[in-house]
């Protein structure tokens, strides 16, 4: 998820001499991606910059069709490299649909995150949200439709939506 300007700016007011990083990286790449430095009295930084790609890893943002996309076209961000687990536990079906072969590194797989992004001219990568219903609270990875479905599992509930909102102090939570 892009970081909050507002959290940002806090962060620095609590700590003017501290070096903040914004971190980029999914649980199935087992480490940060991808970083970017946020320096201090950089009042046009926006969290949504998820910085260059780390030295042990590769990242890519693809179009529909697997391959790259242009520098400032919207795509898939995919992630390559040592850094990619193999699969989840006990789930072939997922594992198959989100690790696939890297058709850039040959005997290689990568792991399609989700997320969308797209390079900027200074190489640099720009988090643009997902191209699915998933979203992330508090770094939990949530599925609407699933908590949908689970109410529509009560016999006096007729129809169901739930969506993340922002509230007053700028977070994400549910709202159904």
């Amino acid at each position: 998820d892009a970081v909050p300007t507002k959290v940002l700016a806090d962060m620095r007011a609590a700590f003017p001499q501290a070096r903040i990083h914004v971190l980029y990286g999914p649980t199935e790449s087992t480490i940060f991606v991808a970083s970017k430095l946020y320096n201090p009295g950089q009042e046009d930084f926006k969290g949504s910059l998820i910085g260059r790609p780390d030295a042990h890893a590769r990242l890519y943002i693809t179009d529909a069709l697997g391959q790259m996309a242009p520098v400032g076209v919207a795509g898939e961000i995919c992630i390559g490299g040592a850094v990619v687990t193999k699969g989840y536990l006990h789930q072939p079906g997922l594992t198959i649909e989100k690790f696939v072969e890297d058709l850039f590194h040959e005997e290689e797989r990568i792991y399609k995150t989700g997320d969308l992004g797209r390079w900027l001219e200074d190489g640099t990568i720009e988090f643009m949200g997902r191209k699915d219903d998933q979203v992330k609270i508090r770094g939990y990875r949530i599925e609407p439709g699933e908590i949908e479905a689970a109410l529509l599992g009560y016999d006096k509930i007729d129809s169901a939506v739930v969506v993340a909102i922002t509230n007053a102090a700028g977070e994400k939570e549910l709202a159904a």
